[in-house]
């Protein structure tokens, strides 16, 4: 088996009017909307900045990815080939970003509260990636 194709035109249509869109792009801006919230309620509070970031740095990676990711394939090809279809699924089912937003928050978070003595962050962050590539696979051969 080699290497899917390349994201391209193709005949599945793919759009940015989806209700998983939606919501994804919501929990997006609320995230910045509350760290904006912090900042405006509390410009002197560094440890409270720094307790958000800590809890909430992985979530906002991976919703922006996922914006990213879906804003880029729609307006690549709004009619996408397979490797589009598959790469568009899986962030819009959510399986994915419910599976691997936690495991890479528990494994940044021991990592940064053991102060790196127990390094699970690069780790969890391959799992997360291994995920990916699972539902992709999934996706794919499903389209």
């Amino acid at each position: 088996m080699g290497l899917p194709a390349a994201p391209g035109a193709g005949m599945h249509p793919l759009t940015l009017d989806t209700p998983p869109f939606f919501v994804i792009l919501a929990l997006l801006g609320l995230f910045i909307a509350m760290l904006w919230l912090l900042r405006q309620s509390h410009p002197r509070a560094r440890r409270a900045l720094d307790g958000y970031l800590e809890a909430s740095a992985v979530d906002i990676v991976f919703l922006a990815f996922a914006v990213i990711l879906v804003i880029g394939l729609v307006a690549h090809d709004p009619r996408g080939n397979a490797t589009s279809f598959a790469l568009y699924e899986v962030i819009l089912r959510g399986y994915w970003l419910a599976f691997a937003i936690p495991i890479v928050t528990v494994g940044s978070s021991v990592h940064s509260r053991s102060k790196g003595t127990i390094p699970w962050l690069w780790p969890s962050v391959l799992v997360a990636v291994a995920l990916f590539l699972v539902f992709f696979g999934v996706y794919l051969a499903a389209s």
